[in-house]
């Protein structure tokens, strides 16, 4: 589960979002320090059905998902956008190019370099891509790079935000849900704006909402940061049958009683403390230890045990 905008960062606005709105009176939540019961939390799904198209190539797999269409819209509209910029200097990007353009984009997410240039130095060149189009061909195209004529736009999106914290200030929020391996996007959902008639609070509802697509009681695992992390969250989740783990924030952990965080960076690093605690028949562990910085951790699905010596 992921927030494009970083969950460690968050103003007033968005830190409303997270109270819980729940109109229903609030029950005291009773914390103790005892062993976790480890649930059975093997996935009984079933495998993934055969592809559609057998013996397909690597380019009709990627045309299945990327239209050849969506390459005749980047090209006509980078073009129109390059006349409305400079009329006396056309892009004039032809459908080849921008064929080009997208498939040098997909290898320096393979490649990963710092900087798009590197590509083309002498001393880092990737020939794939350098032999390809040459570097100024290639940022002209970038920065002409356009999906929608911009003539029709009228003002500000609604949807657009501002987060005084990030880079760019303004933009548009999204919540993603990936795959925490290949980190392919299975669905997102925009940010448009505080709901009437919250049901649990913002985070628990965004995330249940992303979660309708995955198949329920199947013992799957989901994983957020502390944006998202809420115990009702996870109690929802586990009555789905998702398995859940994330960060938490400590003011989220209501009635809790652990070890000060003070205490605990005295105690150096390694130290832990961590306690249980069932809510609406679903068990829940709080963990908090001492990293680089201390960190708490809610979760169904594990507790603190095994504890391991590693070198860092």
């Amino acid at each position: 589960m992921n927030d494009t905008s970083p969950s460690s960062e968050m103003n007033d606005s968005e830190e409303e979002h997270q109270q819980d709105t729940s109109k229903s009176k609030r029950k005291k939540i009773h914390w103790v320090k005892k062993p976790f019961t480890l649930p059975i939390s093997t996935f009984i799904g079933g495998s993934l059905p055969p592809p559609n198209h057998s013996g397909l190539e690597p380019i009709d797999y990627f045309y299945s998902m990327f239209g050849k269409e969506s390459f005749d819209i980047l090209k006509e509209q980078s073009n129109l956008y390059s006349v409305q910029v400079n009329p006396n200097q056309p892009v004039n990007i032809s459908e080849s190019e921008i064929r080009q353009f997208v498939g040098i984009l997909l290898m320096t997410g393979i490649y990963g370099f710092p900087q798009q240039r590197s590509y083309w130095t002498n001393s880092t060149r990737a020939e794939s891509i350098a032999s390809t189009m040459s570097r100024d061909r290639f940022l002209e195209i970038k920065k002409n790079l356009h999906v929608v004529d911009n003539t029709n736009q009228l003002g500000k999106s609604i949807m657009e935000q501002h987060m005084p914290k990030k880079p760019n200030r303004w933009g548009y929020k999204m919540f993603l849900l990936a795959d925490s391996i290949s980190g392919i996007c299975y669905d997102f959902i925009f940010y448009t704006g505080k709901t009437n008639e919250p049901q649990y609070g913002f985070c628990t509802d965004i995330v249940l909402k992303l979660c309708e697509t995955i198949p329920k009681m199947m013992n799957y695992k989901l994983n957020f940061d502390n944006y998202f992390t809420t115990i009702q969250l996870e109690v929802q989740l586990k009555k789905l049958g998702i398995f859940s783990i994330g960060t938490i924030r400590s003011n989220r952990l209501t009635d809790i009683n652990m070890k000060d965080i003070k205490i605990l960076k005295e105690e150096g690093r390694g130290s832990i403390d961590y306690r249980i605690t069932q809510v609406d028949g679903v068990e829940l562990c709080a963990t908090r230890w001492c990293d680089n910085n201390i960190v708490t951790c809610l979760s169904t699905l594990s507790g603190c045990e095994s504890i391991d010596m590693v070198k860092r």
